[in-house]
C-alpha cells in the first residue's frame, strides 16, 4: 500500500493512491484570502502512519470533523507538495474515508504532533525574515494568460483499464469532470512536460457520459464511508484501487451480521478480502473470499 515515505519520494502533484493515516495532532484554524478576494478557512495536521509523519493543510473546513485526533482515515485524490515543506493539500475533491485503528510509534507521533501545534515562533532580524522562502497558494481551478486573454484551466486525472494520464481541461470545459464519473472523450491532444506525458482539451474536444464496463473486481477492502444507501469501500489490488459504492444489504449479507451493526462489524474486519461484480456501474454481487 502506498506509504508516507513513498509519496515523499514521488513527485509533487496529485495523487488518487489511497494513503493510509492516523491525525496525531489538530492545528488551529486561520484565515486567508485568496486572489479573487474571497475569506477563507485553512486548518494545519500531522499525520502519521507506522514509519513517518506528514503535514496536511486542509484547505475544505467541512471535512474537519472526520479528521480529529486519533482518528485512523484513508486519503485519497489529494495534492502532494514538497516545497517548502512535504505537505499533503486535502481540497473540496479530497475523499476522507474511515479505516480500521492501527499504532504509530512513539517517536513518530512526536514528530506528527509538532507539526500541527507549533513552538512559538523564533525572533529573528528583517534581513533573515526576507530570505525566506516566497508561499503561493494553488487553486483546483485556475486562470491563465493566453495571447493576452484569461482563461481558467483545470487539471483532472483519469485511468482506464490500462493505465492514468492527467488531462487538462480548458476555458468551458473546466467543470466537465466529476470523481467516479465513467466518460469519452474526443479531439485531445497530447502533451510532454517535464518527462511527463499528459492530454489536454481543445475547442473541438467533446466530453460524454458513457456506461461503465461490466467487471468482476477483486481484492482487499481498505476503507470505508457511509453513504445514502449503504457504505462507499476502497478495493485494492496491488498497486491498483477503485471506490464502490455498495448497499448496506449486501454488506450486511456478507459481513453475516445485523443492520444495526453493519459500520462497527466494518471497522474491525478491515482489512479484508471481497469480490464485487458489477454491470453499467452498478454492484451485482459482493462477497468475502
Amino acid at each position: 500500500m502506498f506509504s508516507i515515505k513513498k509519496l515523499k519520494a514521488s513527485k509533487p502533484k496529485p495523487y488518487s493512491n489511497p494513503l493510509k493515516v492516523k491525525v496525531i495532532g489538530v492545528g488551529d484554524k486561520s484565515t486567508y484570502t485568496t486572489a479573487d478576494g474571497k475569506e477563507k478557512k485553512l486548518v494545519p495536521l500531522g499525520v502519521a502512519d507506522k514509519e513517518d509523519s506528514i503535514k496536511v493543510s486542509l484547505y475544505e473546513v467541512d471535512k474537519l470533523p472526520l479528521l480529529k485526533a486519533g482518528e485512523c482515515v484513508v486519503l485519497s485524490n489529494y495534492v502532494y507538495r514538497a516545497d517548502p515543506h512535504p505537505t499533503i493539500v486535502v481540497t473540496a475533491v479530497t475523499r476522507v474515508m474511515k479505516t480500521s485503528a492501527f499504532a504509530v510509534p512513539e517517536d513518530v507521533e512526536l514528530t506528527a504532533k509538532a507539526i500541527a501545534i507549533l513552538a512559538p515562533a523564533k525572533i529573528i532580524t528583517i534581513h533573515d525574515a526576507k530570505k525566506s522562502p516566497i508561499k503561493s497558494l494553488e487553486e483546483i481551478i485556475r486562470t491563465v494568460q493566453l495571447r493576452g486573454t484569461e482563461v481558467q484551466v483545470r487539471n483532472v486525472r483519469v485511468k482506464d483499464g490500462t493505465e492514468e494520464v492527467k488531462v487538462a481541461l480548458w476555458r468551458d470545459q473546466v467543470d466537465g469532470c466529476k470523481v467516479g464519473e465513467f466518460l469519452e472523450f474526443s479531439n485531445l491532444v497530447t502533451n510532454s512536460y517535464m518527462d511527463e506525458v499528459s492530454l489536454s482539451t481543445t475547442q473541438r474536444t467533446k466530453i460524454q457520459p458513457c456506461d461503465a464496463p461490466p467487471s468482476m473486481l477483486t481484492g482487499t477492502v481498505i476503507a470505508y464511508e457511509k453513504s445514502e444507501f449503504g457504505f462507499s469501500i476502497i478495493v485494492e489490488d496491488g498497486d491498483t484501487f477503485q471506490t464502490v459504492g455498495i448497499p448496506i444489504n449486501m454488506v450486511r449479507d456478507a459481513l453475516e451480521c445485523d443492520e444495526n451493526s453493519v459500520e462497527d462489524t466494518l471497522s474491525i474486519r478491515i482489512p479484508f478480502n471481497v469480490a464485487v461484480g458489477t454491470t453499467n456501474g452498478i454492484v451485482s454481487s459482493f462477497a468475502l473470499v
